[in-house]
């Protein structure tokens, strides 16, 4: 069983250092851009939005290997013109040269979130990925209902005088048991996955913006 746990977190640990080292953000957004290219920049300022244009360039506008790179809060990549243009998530000030973020939320605080009540599914909840954090709730959830039913089990088991009930209910109580097992490893992995997902801020809120890079 112990081998098992260290098998389970050696594989997970693998799977995250991986993410974390082919999935930077301008790497997974240069092959993502890639693949639907029009326009090749030859610098920076090339991918300014238009009204933007004899401005200095944002600090979320880049030209990487002739495609435009476009991060943070205020800028997104526009499919039309393959240049950086205005995102949803924040408003900027070409005066001020200041990104201003949309009801941000903290990568921080999501982070700690996960690390203490992860089973909750708070900090997903926190970033607006309800979906996620629905996932694991409910999954905290069953595995307090399997514990309740193998409880259950386990004290018909005693109070049983029949000896062919005892070996039903044992049969039981070792399934719930494994099922329980299952859970928990369950739980390890995601709880590893979230942490480094978290700690390398590779995940969005749930309208797609980024989290405030405060850890």
């Amino acid at each position: 069983m112990i081998s098992n746990v260290v098998l389970v977190l050696a594989g997970c640990l693998l799977a995250t250092s991986c993410v974390r080292l082919d999935a930077s953000p301008v790497a997974s957004e240069l092959h993502r851009i890639s693949l639907r290219q029009t326009f090749s920049c030859l610098n920076d300022s090339g991918c300014n939005p238009s009204n933007l244009t004899g401005y200095s360039v944002p600090n979320g506008v880049k030209c990487v290997n002739k495609v435009c790179v476009c991060s943070g809060s205020c800028f997104t990549f526009d499919k039309v013109t393959s240049r950086c243009g205005y995102s949803t998530c924040g408003w900027y000030g070409p005066n001020t040269t200041v990104c201003t973020a949309y009801a941000p939320k903290s990568q921080l605080t999501a982070f700690l979130l996960s690390f203490f009540v992860m089973p909750t599914g708070a900090a997903n909840f926190y970033i607006g990925q309800n979906g996620l954090g629905g996932a694991q709730l409910a999954l905290f959830l069953l595995t307090f209902i399997i514990s309740y039913v193998s409880c259950c089990i386990k004290m018909c088991a005693k109070g049983s005088s029949n000896e062919g009930g005892k070996a039903i209910f044992g049969i039981l109580s070792c399934g719930t048991g494994l099922i329980s097992l299952l859970i928990g490893l369950i739980f390890l992995a995601w709880w590893i996955a979230d942490l480094v997902i978290f700690a390398n801020n590779q995940r969005t809120t749930g309208n797609g913006c980024p989290l405030t890079s405060d850890l």
